[in-house]
């Protein structure tokens, strides 16, 4: 009999230190974002490319086919209605994760999935692995291993056959919604229900629930968000020990931060400064929690509050969300701001878009000067250049906009995103070009909002844009409303 299943990776968290550098925007009515960044219409395939398994011996040949068999029967099952499309590519299994992008990407498959069956002593061991495409990561499975003489040995691969092609289903949900398929992923969501008890949806229901949670987010559905956020923590609350071990709180604290997310969307800070108190207080080092419990202080006008949360991010975790977020709720206090930038710099000294955010949020002679002389060290720079060089006068708006075009959808909404998070922070500062010293809440509001409208959820900038979009909706002159 196989093993349980371990959750699905959290990917999201790689995903997360893209740069938020990689800007680029216009300055006066924000471009309205092109047809790349508009949701599909739920006919773009997800491409699995399933290779064969291989033997480690001519005796486990047939064992082999037989697994590859049960694999494919199942995803046969599932993916009826789905966008999965299922391929066999003509390609070696690769030995590195580095080839197995090549491969992914030459084959021109999403996912490419692969792997290994063993006897040895009546003993099976089958082995899997995947690379998926657009989250550029290998992922892997649960060991499964069988005896060949126990006569459940059929039934148990056929369940773990099940839960192989649920899992892939399950994996194929963050890339399709960091490509803005929202109907793609309902339609995967649909079909993972449990099907037989112990299946991989069976034991990983909290993920399922968070992963519609996501696809309120991807969509704006504060409600989905927050209903589906609330079953996983109630599936949380059911399988945990008393007192819950360690690995509990933090999946609490982090399911708890998607709920927060939640109320949010639907404007309601104060009920997400309620939920997370409380968590910090019980887990004050889950990153997650923390930063949204500052974002939703921030909302409600209390920078004090705020900066009391954020300080310990800003000086163990420094990165441009934690590092921006810190910087408004202690606006008032200038040293405060330079510190955590120089923070944020000594970490990531070769970070374009740390320079680009000092420029924008705490402009002043010294900042430019260092961008000027940054960009001039790096000439053959890709993105963000283009983006420094529009701020710095070198570049005008129309070869921004043409620099951030790119023939993958993906990577255009993001540096479309980007651009218009930076942009909308140059606005409030006063410092888009031809503007100078002209700080303008509208011109600033409407960035944020094309950001929002590249439904890049999964980026820093776009949280940002966010959360800014929060803070500009108080009156005018709460300290929180301003830089």
């Amino acid at each position: 009999m196989s093993t349980r299943p371990a959750p699905s990776l959290l990917l999201l968290q790689s995903i997360l230190l893209v740069s938020l550098a990689t800007a680029c925007a216009a300055h006066r009515g924000p471009a309205i974002p092109t047809a790349s960044s508009s949701a599909s219409k739920g006919d773009t395939p997800y491409v699995v490319g399933l290779l064969p398994l291989r033997p480690t011996s001519p005796e486990a040949a047939a064992e082999a086919k037989t697994q590859q068999s049960l694999i494919e029967q199942a995803l046969a099952t599932l993916t009826p209605g789905t966008p999965i499309v299922v391929v066999h590519p003509d390609v070696q299994p690769p030995t590195s994760a580095e080839q197995a992008s090549a491969l992914a990407q030459s084959a021109k498959v999403d996912e490419l999935f692969w792997g290994e069956v063993s006897l040895e002593n009546g003993k099976l061991s089958v082995r899997l692995q995947g690379f998926e495409r657009t989250v550029n990561a290998p992922h892997g499975t649960w060991p499964m291993e069988y005896t060949l003489a126990d006569p459940a040995q059929r039934e148990a691969r056929e369940l773990d056959a099940l839960r192989v092609a649920q899992y892939l289903l399950e994996e194929s949900l963050l890339p399709q919604m960091m490509r803005n398929r929202p109907t793609e992923v309902r339609q995967t969501l649909e079909v993972l229900v449990v099907r037989e008890p112990k299946d991989w949806v069976d034991w990983n229901s909290d993920i399922i629930h968070r992963r519609w949670g996501m696809l309120g987010r991807l969509t704006r559905d504060g409600v989905l968000t927050e209903q589906r956020y609330r079953a996983a923590l109630a599936e949380v609350a059911a399988q945990a020990s008393s007192p819950p071990s360690s690995a509990a709180l933090y999946k609490e604290a982090f399911f708890s931060a998607g709920l927060a997310r939640g109320f949010l969307l639907q404007g309601k800070p104060q009920a997400a400064v309620e939920l997370l108190s409380d968590v910090v207080r019980r887990v004050p080092d889950e990153t997650d929690s923390r930063l949204l419990l500052g974002r939703a202080w921030l909302a409600l006008g209390n920078r004090a509050e705020a900066a009391k949360v954020l300080e310990p991010l800003s000086q163990q975790n420094a990165n441009l969300e934690t590092s921006r977020l810190y910087t408004v709720a202690v606006a008032d206090q200038p040293e405060r701001v330079d510190a955590a930038l120089a923070r944020l710099q000594e970490k990531q000294p070769e970070d374009m878009g740390v320079r680009l955010l000092r420029h924008v949020i705490a402009p002043s002679p010294e900042s430019t000067a260092d961008l000027k002389a940054f960009t001039a060290s790096h000439p053959t720079a890709a993105w963000p250049l283009p983006v420094a060089r529009y701020l710095l006068g070198e570049l005008d708006e129309q070869a921004l906009w043409a620099a951030a075009k790119n023939a993958d959808d993906h990577q255009e909404r993001i540096q479309n995103c980007q651009a218009h998070y930076l942009l909308g922070e140059a606005a409030l500062s006063g410092v888009l070009p031809g503007r100078s010293g002209s700080p303008d809440r509208n011109e600033a509001r409407r960035h944020f909002e094309a950001a929002i409208a590249t439904s890049a959820f999964h980026l820093p900038a776009y949280n940002l844009a966010d959360a800014r979009l929060e803070q500009l909706a108080l009156p005018e002159g709460t300290t929180s409303s301003q830089r």
